[in-house]
C-alpha cells in the first residue's frame, strides 16, 4: 500500500510497490536481464516508462545486480552526454568509482558538485577537446566492464529518452555500439523512448548500428479489470466508497496511466473533502456515481486546460483537423471529413503520418487498427474546445 499522504501519485514516477499490473512487462525485462538481451521500451510520454523501470531496477537489485538510470532528455553534444553518464554512475556511492569519475572530471575540466550528484563545467576552466572528450565517453561506456572485472557484479543500463542521441550527434549510436558489444556478462541495457519514429530509426535502420541490437517491448495502456481492483482496494484501505464513480472514471482514463492516477486523485481528494463536511467540486457533494465521475473529469479538464492549449497551439492546420475528426469520432483522412473540415485528404493524410511519427498525441494497435488519442484527456478537451471549465 503507497503512504497514505499520496496514495494516488500522478505528478511523479509510482514507486514500484504502487505500480499497477505490468506483470508481463516486468517478467519480460528480468529475463532480458538473465540472459542478458538489450531491451527496446517504447512508449509515450507519461505512460509509465520510468515507473517500470524503477521496478525492474529494484528487482535487479534485489537479485545482487547495480543500476544506472541515465535519463538523455535534450541533450546536445557527446560532452553533454558524458555529463549525464558520469551523474548517474556517481549515485552508486561507491567511493572507488568517485574517485576513479573524479579523475575523469579533472581531465576534462570538470568537477562533482557539493550539493549532489551532477557534474558542472566551471566559467574559468578549459573547454575540453574533441579529443579529450571522445577519450572521456569512452571510459564511461566501458565503466560496466570495468566494475565487472573488480566485483564481479553486473550493471543494468538504462539509457532513457535515448531518441535524443541523434540530436547530440548522428554517429553516437555507432560510437555506443562500438563498447556496448563488448560487455558480455557485465551488463545489459535497456534503451527507453517515447519517439516511436526515432527509435525505430535507431534499431530498425538497416543502416543504424544499432540495427538489431535490441529485443523490442511496447508499453500499452493498463488493463481496466487490473485497474478497477488495484484501486478499489487502494480505496478500501483509505475508509473511502467511491459511490459507483471509480469504474467510469476508469473507462474514461482508458488505460493511460497518468491521467488514471490523476483522475482518481481527483476522486480520492473529494472523497476526503466531504468527510470534512465540504467538497472540492463546483456541483457540490451532493452529486454521486456518473455524475459525480463527470465533475471529477470536468475538474481535471480544469486543471489541465493550459497545457491542452499548448499543445493545440503547437500544430498546423491539418493536424488540428486531423485531431478534430478523431475526437469527433469521424474517419481523419476521409472524404466526409475533407469536406466538413474545408481541407483536402492530401493534407490530412500527410497531418497523420506527422503525429504518428511522433507518437505523442495519436496511436493504434496494429497496422490495420483505429487511431485513437494516447491522452484521453486531450480527445475530450478537442471535442469540447472553446468552452470554459
Amino acid at each position: 500500500m503507497p503512504a497514505t499522504l499520496r496514495p494516488f501519485p500522478f505528478e511523479t514516477p509510482i514507486a514500484p510497490d504502487a505500480l499497477i499490473d505490468r506483470r508481463e512487462e516486468l517478467r519480460r525485462l528480468s529475463q532480458a536481464a538473465e540472459e542478458r538481451v538489450h531491451v527496446r521500451l517504447a512508449g509515450p510520454r507519461r505512460f509509465g516508462k520510468t515507473s517500470l523501470l524503477l521496478a525492474h531496477a529494484q528487482g535487479l537489485q534485489g537479485a545482487g545486480w547495480r543500476t544506472v538510470h541515465v535519463d538523455m532528455y535534450g541533450v546536445t553534444s557527446l560532452a553533454e552526454i558524458c555529463v549525464r553518464i558520469a551523474s548517474s554512475y556517481s549515485r552508486l556511492r561507491d567511493g572507488r568509482l568517485r574517485a576513479h569519475l573524479d579523475s575523469l572530471g579533472s581531465r576534462l575540466g570538470l568537477s562533482l558538485t557539493p550539493a549532489g550528484p551532477g557534474l558542472t563545467l566551471g566559467p574559468r576552466q578549459r573547454v575540453p577537446s574533441p579529443e579529450a572528450t571522445q577519450t572521456a565517453a569512452a571510459e564511461l561506456l566501458d565503466l560496466p566492464l570495468t566494475l565487472f572485472e573488480r566485483d564481479r557484479i553486473p550493471t543494468l543500463v538504462v539509457f532513457d529518452e535515448f531518441q535524443d542521441l541523434l540530436t547530440a550527434g548522428t554517429s553516437l549510436d555507432g560510437l555506443l555500439r562500438s563498447h556496448v558489444q563488448y560487455h558480455g556478462d557485465a551488463a545489459v541495457y535497456i534503451y527507453a523512448g517515447s519517439q516511436p519514429s526515432l527509435m525505430r530509426k535507431l534499431f530498425s535502420d538497416r543502416e543504424r548500428p544499432l540495427y538489431g541490437q535490441a529485443e523490442p517491448l511496447e508499453l500499452g495502456p493498463l488493463p481496466l479489470d487490473d485497474v478497477l481492483v488495484e484501486l478499489s482496494e487502494r480505496f478500501e484501505e483509505l475508509g473511502e466508497d467511491p459511490v459507483g464513480a471509480l469504474a467510469p472514471l476508469m473507462s474514461t482514463a482508458a488505460g493511460h496511466p497518468q491521467r488514471t492516477m490523476l483522475l482518481a486523485h481527483l476522486l480520492h481528494r473529494e472523497l476526503s473533502a466531504r468527510a470534512q463536511g465540504t467538497t472540492t467540486l463546483p456541483e457540490g457533494a451532493e452529486v454521486e456515481e456518473i455524475a459525480l465521475a463527470d465533475a471529477v473529469v470536468r475538474r481535471a479538464l480544469s486543471m489541465t486546460n493550459e497545457a491542452h492549449q499548448a499543445v493545440w497551439d503547437g500544430l498546423s492546420g491539418g493536424k488540428k483537423a486531423v485531431l478534430v475528426a478523431l475526437a469527433d469520432g469521424d474517419s481523419p483522412t476521409g472524404t466526409t471529413t475533407a469536406r466538413r473540415l474545408e481541407t483536402s485528404r492530401a493534407t490530412l493524410q500527410s497531418a497523420l503520418r506527422e503525429l504518428a511519427k511522433e507518437g505523442q498525441h495519436v496511436t493504434r494497435d496494429g497496422d490495420m487498427a483505429l487511431w485513437r488519442f494516447v491522452d484521453p484527456l486531450l480527445a475530450l478537451w478537442v471535442r469540447q474546445r472553446g468552452r470554459t471549465y
